[in-house]
């Protein structure tokens, strides 16, 4: 008796997981065989597609950020030149980047991927939450196709641009749906069995992925605003705050020549004393902004500042200097040459305006509006057409202001140039009205007290 009681001592103890399914299979009274719900073919599936998701996801949101903090510096990538309509800076430098104009739709992927990619990995190490993980994926998926149907939109309609890298994180998305929908149509079976994961497995899995997605989130949005801070912070603040820096750097550049005629566009009145020379382009996003900021100055300071504007597209349409076939900025020299004509038509003030409608309105100046904003203006229709050949006033003055931004060697846009002076690119608010301030002083000894107003 003793012996026999000590043989079943020695039996081997069943594993947990063994017991669990057995519980289960009487509480169900059905049979149990293999792995609970479904086996792991699938999530190794899940995990291969969620990987090549969170790839392109990551590597936009590291564009974006780069591009964002950098404004515009950034080198081009091997992973998506831009080769015509195919480039994925551009799209990541429109306004239909940033959802409510702040939450960048890469860093939202990127979440997105992140949260996908705790599930599957979770759900193939432990065979217990794997229901719980189709029926969560199913509502992420559904939730991630909604927003790739927008994005696609936006790329098919108002975006004239494609996103190579965008493209894969949506079919990504579509796929994952197709696998994980399919599960849990095929095994809706299963679903009906008791739920095998504790109460504190199921809120670690959500929860915890919920966290890690909010806080890869948060790490990508504070990284770019940390990094636009520095980038600033790095080139401007001793500027800012030694006058002597300020004018030992400018002094020590180049002083250019630059013309000003009654044939330029002038914001503000004539008769001020000093000139904001700014070269930009209509296609530009980064020249509107900067643009906005020099009228509302100039506003505040009538007496003392005027905006001269001049032309200088990024389109080899028109700039010889620049070689992307005039890919990136197609409209700029068309645009650049309507808006001369409106300045030739209407002077000045309708110049302005003319440009608002085309910075505003850059997403539809591939269907070559410049007849329609020129009625908005109640302009002459016909002169205006004149003005659009080649070889009219507005053509020739379109070269002229192109042949002066080569001879300055510019390479970008905007660019500004003040008492001679081609100021530093993005130099804006307080560091940009005390440099101003600094070089009248530094010119004319008798302005010692000069001053202007911020906007």
């Amino acid at each position: 008796m003793e012996k026999a009681t000590s043989l079943q001592s020695e039996k081997p103890r069943k594993s947990w997981w063994s017991r669990r399914k057995a519980k289960i299979s009487a509480a169900a009274l059905i049979p149990i065989e293999g792995p609970y719900f479904v086996g792991s073919a699938p999530f190794v599936l899940l995990l291969v597609l969620v990987l090549i998701g969170t790839f392109a996801t990551g590597f936009l949101t590291y564009r974006h950020v780069a591009l964002e903090s950098q404004t515009g510096s950034v080198g081009e990538s091997v992973l998506c030149r831009a080769d015509g309509k195919i480039n994925c800076d551009a799209i990541l430098l429109t306004d239909e980047a940033l959802l409510f104009g702040y939450v960048p739709s890469a860093t939202l992927g990127l979440m997105g991927s992140v949260f996908a990619l705790w599930l599957v990995v979770n759900a193939l190490i432990n065979q217990g939450v794997r229901k719980l993980a189709v029926a969560v994926l199913v509502l992420y998926f559904f939730a991630a196709i909604g927003f790739s149907w927008y994005f696609i939109y936006l790329m098919v309609y108002e975006v004239p641009f494609i996103c190579t890298w965008c493209i894969v994180a949506h079919v990504v998305n579509f796929l994952c749906l197709a696998i994980v929908l399919g599960l849990a149509i095929m095994k809706k079976r299963e679903f009906l069995l008791p739920e095998i994961s504790s109460v504190a497995e199921r809120t670690y899995f959500v929860a915890a992925a919920a966290l890690i997605s909010l806080f890869v989130f948060a790490s990508a949005t504070l990284c770019e605003k940390a990094l636009s801070f520095n980038n600033v912070r790095d080139r401007y603040e001793e500027l800012a705050n030694d006058p002597a820096v300020i004018l030992a750097m400018l002094r020590g550049s180049p002083t250019y020549e630059i013309p000003i005629s009654s044939r330029d566009p002038i914001f503000g009145s004539r008769d001020a004393p000093y000139a904001i020379i700014l070269f930009s382009d209509f296609q530009c996003p980064i020249c509107s902004r900067v643009e906005g900021f020099l009228r509302k100055l100039v506003a505040a300071n009538r007496k003392k500042l005027c905006l001269v504007y001049k032309n200088y597209p990024l389109s080899s349409k028109c700039n010889h200097t620049v070689l992307d076939q005039g890919a990136y900025h197609p409209e700029a020299c068309d645009a650049a040459r309507a808006a001369g004509a409106a300045f030739l038509l209407g002077g000045s003030r309708i110049f302005w305006a003319y440009g608002d409608l085309l910075f505003r309105n850059r997403k539809q100046l591939s269907e070559s509006p410049w007849l329609k904003f020129a009625k908005d203006l109640k302009l002459d229709e016909n002169k205006f057409k004149g003005l659009l050949k080649p070889g009219s006033p507005a053509d020739l003055k379109l070269k002229e202001d192109v042949n002066l931004g080569i001879k300055l060697r510019l390479a970008a846009t905007p660019q500004i140039f003040f008492q001679g002076k081609k100021l530093p690119e993005n130099f804006e608010g307080a560091y940009f009205v005390g440099t101003l301030e600094q070089l009248v002083r530094a010119a004319h000894p008798e302005e010692k007290a000069f001053r202007l107003r911020s906007p």
